[in-house]
């Protein structure tokens, strides 16, 4: 019958702690983290103090050789840290190799000065305890990391380990029982346990730390094609809202765009009739007749331009950035509702001097931002006997400021927090949606959006943008 060597035994499990490493480095080569780097290093080392038990003679103590106890106790370390960093509550590197050395050094020094057997078996025996001891350590943050991560494979990585302490724990209980002699070459049972459980641990801990290392790759995939996905559901559902949004306001104001382009229409019915009779009638010379053609030239322009803002701010559009001017912005949605203004009495007021401050981002989504804020100023004047909105725009060093206040009676403080969260309203028949979308539009071109009470009464809207380009500024407010 063969004889057990456990010399051989260590050599083989040496070349797995060589081999299984370099395996692990190159296979995590698109991902080599620190942690990854620790992991193969502690069992490179590991592999080196079986190395040197195996190939330099037969010791009286598998921890008896200084060398070989030093790697053997940095080799666990090394591992332990690199599941801690995985974790995210690494030691300090200096400790580690000072806690090393450390136990190595009192271990050593303890044993040559030991004054009696009795006392040199207690000092091995302690030893054993805390080799043991980082062994179920390993353990229990191989354990945590399957559990917080729900990995199976760091599961598997505790089992092979704890397989490891539990051998190493009976073979010291053997040897404190006196079954077995301190002599670690010596074949029996709890040596061959001892050493087919490293192998275990070899193989299963190096697999199961690329299992677990393609896991969290895999993971962080997922995460990031999650996250992408959800941006872009946000987005596109965002921008649907949005334009939504800008149906709602032309819907409501439907009434005041019709009388809007009335008027141009009813110029030209006006200017066609006349000019038909005067013709008829042989009254109008070429000259005549040529004033009301331009009449008619100049009402369908200007129903055009009524038709084309409508239909531009209306139509679904895509994302864009580019220089918007926020005056021309303005303008244009003081335009879209100057019948609803005349029609409640309202004195807006505007910039004196045109101010073209640019800024970044989609005119028609930053229209639909001024309108929604002019149309709750609006809605804020309708039971106040002074109707004013005060419009301001100006440059704050790399900054665009546009403010926009009304005379209204303004919003109760414990209302103010609340103001511009979805679904959030004061109005009796508001969706609460508009100021959200508009929010969400101000942040997407890295602007703010700020309510609060204006110090003279009223609302006070500010909207915050930085700035592209600066070519006037102005410092005073004319009424239109």
């Amino acid at each position: 019958m063969t004889t057990f060597d456990v010399r051989t035994a260590y050599l083989i499990v040496a070349l797995l702690y060589v081999a299984l490493p370099a395996f692990t480095w190159i296979v995590l080569a698109p991902q080599r983290r620190q942690a990854v780097g620790l992991w193969c290093g502690g069992g490179l080392i590991t592999g080196g103090a079986f190395l040197l038990l195996g190939a330099q003679g037969t010791p009286s103590n598998l921890y008896s050789h200084a060398l070989a106890n030093l790697f053997l106790v940095f080799g666990f370390l090394t591992r332990i840290q690199a599941l801690r960093l995985d974790l995210g509550i690494a030691w300090r590197r200096d400790r580690v190799i000072l806690a090393a050395l450390a136990f190595v050094g009192v271990y050593e020094v303890l044993l040559q000065l030991s004054p009696n057997e009795g006392f040199r078996v207690g000092v091995v025996s302690l030893s054993y305890v805390v080799r043991i001891w980082l062994i179920f350590y390993l353990v229990g943050l191989a354990w945590r990391i399957s559990i917080v991560e729900k990995s199976p494979s760091a599961g598997w990585i505790a089992r092979a380990y704890f397989v490891v302490g539990i051998a190493v724990l009976l073979r010291q209980l053997h040897v404190m029982t006196g079954a077995s002699g301190q002599d670690v070459a010596a074949p029996g049972i709890d040596m061959l346990f001892v050493s087919l459980s490293f192998v275990l641990a070899s193989v299963v801990g190096h697999i199961g730390y690329v299992g677990l290392a393609l896991d969290r790759s895999m993971r962080r995939e997922i995460d990031t094609a999650t996250t992408l996905a959800r941006d872009e559901v946000s987005r596109r559902l965002g921008g649907k809202i949005a334009h939504l949004d800008r149906q709602r306001s032309l819907g409501t104001m439907a009434a005041s765009l019709g009388h809007e382009l009335n008027q141009p229409l009813t110029a030209i019915l006006i200017s066609a009739q006349v000019a038909r009779r005067g013709i008829l009638a042989e009254r109008f010379d070429a000259a005549q007749v040529t004033e009301f053609l331009d009449k008619i030239v100049a009402s369908t322009q200007r129903a055009s331009q009524i038709i084309e803002r409508i239909r531009g701010f209306i139509r679904p559009t895509a994302e864009l950035r580019e220089p918007v001017d926020l005056f021309k912005a303005l303008a244009e949605v003081r335009a879209l509702v100057a019948d609803e203004v005349k029609t409640r009495s309202v004195s807006f007021f505007m910039p004196t001097v045109p101010a073209h401050i640019l800024v970044q981002g989609d005119p028609v989504q930053l229209s639909q931002v001024i309108l929604n804020v002019v149309r709750n100023a609006l809605d804020a004047l309708a039971d106040t006997p002074r109707r004013e909105i005060h419009v301001s725009l100006h440059q704050l060093q790399d900054r665009a400021v546009l403010r926009i206040r009304d005379t209204g009676p303004g919003l109760r403080p414990d209302l103010l927090a609340q103001v511009g969260t979805p679904f959030f309203t004061t109005k009796s028949t508001g969706l609460g949606m508009g100021l959200s979308i508009a929010k969400s539009i101000v942040e997407q071109f890295a602007g703010t959006l700020a309510i609060r009470n204006a110090d003279d009464g009223g609302t006070l809207v500010e909207l915050n943008f930085p700035v592209l380009e600066a070519r006037r500024v102005p410092v005073s407010e004319e009424m239109q």
